[in-house]
């Protein structure tokens, strides 16, 4: 993804420069960063990019007064799109080759934007899947992230009442999962509002199993669209 890549570059070669010449910066030139990341959802799959039948005023909103790069590389699977993200490489440079059999699993050598981030004086959180590593070195904790609540795997068999990690440790929580990882994401950055943080947002959805609160499925079931798309458009 070379969009993600040039960003990724960006921040880290400023904050290397920043550590290398040991230069005194004011807060200031330590924005937040709150990077986002769907699965599995298409080009097609947001309203600004011509799609009348989806409804993403927040997406679109962001689309409008953002930079947008319509020309990008990307591997069109999980874990090597984000090993690629969170170190600003070639997915193959990272060990990362595949989704199963060990093949996801990010060296433990890789810097990520996260350990760059935290040397720089970042909070680090991680919401989400992360599908690059499941035990320790390889597992968020081990690559830069302070806290992590979500799931390790490639994919996950419950959305509602669901089990996941938070920081090695196993927690049920309640609710459908995507509202679960925004109440977190949202409140490690209401607890870091007054210092420099990254919050790393890797949503499941619209990923499957193909399951969804009543209200967004009903939603577009009304607008005459079949199960499997009126699930993934309520789920987006």
């Amino acid at each position: 993804m070379i969009s993600a890549a040039v960003l990724i570059g960006w921040l880290v070669g400023g904050v290397m420069s920043e550590q290398a010449f040991g230069e005194s910066r004011p807060r200031a030139s330590r924005p937040n960063v709150l990077l986002i990341m769907t699965d599995d959802q298409g080009w097609g799959d947001v309203r600004s990019h011509g799609n009348d039948k989806i409804d993403t005023p927040v997406q679109d909103a962001l689309a409008a007064q953002a930079a947008r790069f319509g020309r990008f590389y990307v591997s069109p699977v999980c874990a090597p799109t984000r090993a690629s993200l969170l170190t600003g490489r070639y997915h193959l440079r990272t060990g990362t080759a595949w989704v199963t059999r060990g093949l996801e699993t990010m060296r433990s050598e890789e810097v990520t934007l996260a350990e760059i981030l935290k040397q720089a004086g970042y909070a680090t959180g991680c919401f989400g899947k992360w599908h690059n590593g499941a035990h320790y070195p390889h597992h968020p904790n081990g690559q830069g992230f302070d806290e992590f609540l979500g799931f390790c795997a490639g994919h996950w068999n419950n959305y509602f009442d669901t089990r996941l990690e938070y920081n090695s440790e196993t927690v049920t929580t309640g609710g459908f999962i995507t509202d679960v990882l925004t109440d977190a994401a949202m409140a490690f950055i209401e607890k870091h509002k007054d210092h420099p943080f990254f919050c790393y947002l890797p949503y499941n959805a619209p990923h499957g199993p193909f399951q969804v609160p009543d209200r967004y499925f009903d939603k577009y079931k009304k607008r005459g669209l079949d199960d499997k798309t009126a699930a993934v458009y309520g789920m987006v």
